[in-house]
């Protein structure tokens, strides 16, 4: 009896979420794909207090939830924010050097990642990730023993994702550099959190990207013919005759993404 090697998939989720919530909302995918891939959840190392959350956000008894009671309660992030403004960050780095010893720990077991699934916070998180084990020497923490503690990843899915602006990641993902692994950018036309114009600053750093669009807001699309969608993209992410999910897509995904134009795009807004 034959058996199929799953690929495996590190999910990052989203800022005020964790890999419980997460994987709940993504329960009809994993479902969708469970022949195929294995998904793998994990929980930002910060832990979220009321003041770090915005007005979209959880609400306070939901922030206030005693980790020794519920841990699935528990709200986190890959990076904290010291104003309201969401101009100063802070445990970017914390949450490299996290994933950098997650990753080591698959290697040594013999459990690679194929690649690695995003969602808002967590799709930044997971571009400067894909970025960093392409070139790891750019942040010389994130080394063990002079070498990158995980081999380059062979596909990325950023849902909601951005280009994050901060003085520590742009020594990793700039303007001006790109990361080659196979990008699946996935984008609400509509998403308040992230409007468009954000989200196509990360997706013209991703020369083997494809860009997805949806008319709805800040999450990962559920419906039948996007499960399908994602599913075929995890199991050949270079197969650029994967129809698109929707029957008429905004954007010609077949074009290189930094030649996309005449888009109208929403007013930007913090993530």
């Amino acid at each position: 009896m034959s058996t199929t090697t799953l690929k495996r998939i590190l999910v990052l989720h989203g800022y005020a979420q964790n890999g419980y919530i997460f994987s709940k909302r993504l329960s009809a995918l994993r479902k969708q794909c469970k022949s195929t891939v294995e998904f793998v959840f994990v929980d930002a190392p910060h832990v979220l207090q009321p003041e770090d959350l915005f007005d979209n956000e959880p609400t306070e008894s939901e922030a206030n939830a005693d980790p020794l009671k519920d841990p699935n309660a528990v709200l986190r992030g890959w990076w904290k924010f010291a104003d309201k403004e969401k101009t100063i960050s802070t445990g970017m780095e914390t949450s490299l050097v996290f994933l950098r010893d997650l990753l080591k720990g698959a290697v040594d077991d013999g459990k690679v990642f194929n690649g690695v699934f995003g969602f808002s916070q967590g799709a930044a998180m997971g571009a400067v990730l894909t970025a960093l084990l392409e070139s790891p020497h750019k942040y010389p923490e994130f080394l063990i023993n002079g070498k990158g503690p995980h081999p380059p990843l062979s596909l990325c899915v950023c849902a909601a994702g951005f280009l994050p602006t901060f003085p520590f990641s742009t020594t990793i993902l700039t303007p001006n550099s790109s990361f080659t692994t196979p990008t699946l950018h996935i984008c609400g036309l509509t998403d308040p959190i992230i409007p468009f114009a954000r989200a196509k600053l990360l997706t013209e750093l991703t020369p083997n990207g494809r860009i997805e669009t949806h008319d709805g807001g800040h999450f990962v699309p559920s419906k039948n013919s996007w499960r399908k969608f994602i599913a075929a993209w995890l199991k050949n992410p270079l197969d650029a005759e994967i129809p698109s999910p929707e029957e008429s897509s905004t954007l010609d995904t077949n074009r290189p993404i930094p030649n996309i134009s005449n888009t109208v795009s929403p007013s930007p807004a913090s993530e």
